[in-house]
């Protein structure tokens, strides 16, 4: 039986003047109502269209309250073991806490699947990662499509099974597959297509791993890539205000919602300041593919995605299994290069020296962490903890 409709006309209207008095609590209820399918179809198309016309969902407040609705409507994880909490964590150090690195995805690019390769490398190199994804939207390989392909059983990831695979301590990957855990999206998803631009709800995946409301402290650490420039320092606020205390926004000089392996990429950077209870500052400031990490630059046209979700398997494979060729070397120093960086901001090589305002980023930690990264690649430590989550997920 259907869900009786609620009505937002009061807010509707009041987005509809040319100054908007709004608040963030306004838009939680009315997002929270589209989750539990409250909301007719042309109420909710009418407040996704008001939000982003009126730039409102640009403005971190409102973006901080559409993923906490999100989050109230998400499917919860059990109790995991205090271990993977991490909130106790000093500063430049890694508490071993769960950890994710995503990106906004639609920026066109249609690069090879770093961050979710990244991810899996950075298990290999001892972080606990908990990524949360989907099949690509906007793309040929989304992180849910790769996976799938490379054997797992994503659907059967349950919040039952996520605890059986933290219950011991050497797991160290994870994937939570979105509509798993938010099948509220279900009730909007033919409304976004049928919008046919980018709304509030693209922006809010990177925001609901449900890590963030399930475990005490959420995620330790986190990279969100953005592919708008606009929007780094807009990100950087909302995970603030959501209550992130260890994490880094990227945006590619080009576009592009990775660390570039082409040009400079633009960081905003959540650090502490006076401990786990003092003041979270952002530095702003940039990482180059050589001068950050030692590693060259390559144009984005040598590290394009695969035709399918298959070929990029095929490829992620070969270099977790240390098998890579040369001609893979322009996306494996992609991969390393955003996996060092997840290293550094999650302390797993030690503090980083603040980098000045706006300048480019160097010191022996960045290539620390591409060594450290490189050496998990060739000795096939990330392919065997990708293998063991295989392996769950068949038995879930």
């Amino acid at each position: 039986m259907a869900a009786p409709k609620q009505s937002i006309l009061p807010l509707l209207k009041a987005l509809s003047t040319a100054r908007p008095d709004v608040t963030p609590d306004h838009i939680t209820s009315a997002i929270a109502l589209s989750f539990r399918d409250e909301l007719s179809p042309a109420q909710t198309a009418a407040l996704l269209t008001a939000l982003h016309f009126t730039g409102l969902d640009q403005q971190p407040a409102i973006i901080a309250a559409a993923a906490t609705a999100m989050r109230d409507a998400g499917l919860r994880l059990p109790p995991l073991p205090t271990a993977v909490h991490g909130t106790h964590s000093a500063p430049g150090s890694y508490g071993g806490g769960l950890v994710d690195i995503v990106g906004t995805g639609g920026d066109g690019h249609n690069t090879f699947n770093v961050s979710t390769t990244s991810a899996i490398l950075a298990s290999g190199c001892g972080l606990r990662i908990c990524k949360h994804g989907n099949k690509a939207s906007t793309s040929t390989s989304g992180s849910a499509d790769i996976l799938t392909s490379l054997g797992a059983h994503l659907s059967a990831v349950t919040p039952p099974v996520v605890a059986d695979i933290f219950e011991g301590e050497d797991a160290n990957f994870c994937f939570l597959f979105a509509p798993v855990y938010h099948p509220g999206m279900r009730h909007v998803a033919g409304i976004r297509r049928e919008l046919g631009f980018r709304t509030i709800f693209n922006l809010l995946g990177p925001l609901v791993n449900p890590v963030d409301y399930s475990v005490p402290g959420g995620l330790e650490a986190r990279i969100i890539g953005v592919g708008r420039r606009e929007l780094g320092a807009v990100f950087a606020e909302t995970l603030k205000l959501l209550g992130c205390r260890k994490g880094m926004v990227v945006c590619g000089e080009e576009g592009l919602d990775e660390v570039s392996c082409e040009r400079r990429t633009e960081c905003w950077r959540l650090v502490e300041e006076g401990g786990p209870k003092g003041k979270v500052a952002v530095d702003h400031f940039w990482v180059h593919p050589k001068e950050t990490f030692g590693l060259e630059v390559h144009p984005l046209r040598d590290v394009a995605g695969g035709k399918s979700a298959k070929e990029n398997a095929v490829i992620l494979s070969r270099l977790l299994t240390g098998r890579g060729v040369e001609s893979d070397r322009p996306v494996k120093e992609f991969i390393l290069m955003n996996t060092a960086a997840l290293l550094v901001v999650a302390g797993a090589v030690g503090e980083v020296e603040r980098v000045p305002e706006g300048a480019v980023a160097r010191g022996g930690v960045w290539k620390r962490a591409v060594e450290i990264a490189e050496e998990a690649m060739i000795d096939g430590s990330a392919w065997e903890e990708w293998c063991s989550f295989v392996e769950v997920s068949s038995e879930g």
